[in-house]
């Protein structure tokens, strides 16, 4: 049986990305051994450099498993299920801090009993939304809010982060969640692209509630509650 164009497309941006991410781990893997000084003394500078190199492996890896996801979701359905909102969350933001070990990362959160009806995807929503309150921030130290309240009406989860970062233009925050949708972007702006699928794939909704050049912005979504 001869492959439809879109089923060759997403069979070979698959296979792209499998293999980008095989050799991305080789990569990384070597770097954490001459940062782990395992080949050698390194001056200040060296590990400084390296460090940088090995952050940039961790953007590779969330890039192609945000590619590999997005070919994913456009051939499954939907299938909800509760989730503990806090424990994803709280793994997200421990992770975040690992990726970004060379930086000081405050985040202020206070974890409690919720759940949301959504996937098993929670925490990648929540990496993609921390990681980017981190990389658009020169501050010595990145401070990032998260806040969660309830609302009614329908029964949903309110998530709202907030951070210290260089906030943004009207015209750039335009295209934040457009990434697929247009060519006028900068960086990969994948990740965005990838929460906003999934948040509305589970019936929530996502947007830059405000953002101020030089004091930071503020991002919410919205996720059912789960009953």
């Amino acid at each position: 049986m001869t492959q439809s164009k879109a089923d060759s497309s997403e069979y070979i941006t698959s296979l792209m990305s499998h293999d980008i991410s095989n050799f991305n781990q080789t990569s990384r893997g070597y770097l954490e051994m001459l940062l782990a000084d395992q080949i050698g003394d390194l001056t200040d500078e060296q590990a400084r450099v390296i460090t940088i190199c090995l952050r940039q492996t961790n953007r590779i890896q969330n890039l192609t498993s945000a590619v590999r996801m997005l070919v994913e979701l456009s051939r499954t359905a939907v299938a909800s299920t509760p989730v503990d909102l806090d424990h994803a969350m709280s793994e997200s933001i421990n992770r975040v801090e690992k990726d970004f070990g060379d930086r000081e990362i405050r985040v202020d959160y206070s974890g409690e009993d919720r759940w949301a009806m959504v996937e098993d995807h929670l925490g990648c929503v929540f990496r993609h939304m921390l990681s980017n309150c981190v990389q658009h921030n020169d501050s010595g130290v990145v401070e990032i809010g998260v806040e969660i309240t309830p609302e009614e009406d329908p029964p949903r989860w309110r998530i709202m982060f907030s951070d210290n970062g260089e906030g943004m233009s009207a015209i750039r925050s335009k295209s934040l969640f457009l990434r697929l949708d247009t060519e006028d972007v900068h960086g990969s702006g994948i990740g965005l692209c990838l929460v906003k699928r999934l948040v509305e794939r589970w019936g929530g909704e996502v947007w830059l509630e405000s953002s101020t050049r030089g004091e930071g912005s503020v991002f919410c979504l919205t996720l059912p509650r789960a009953q």
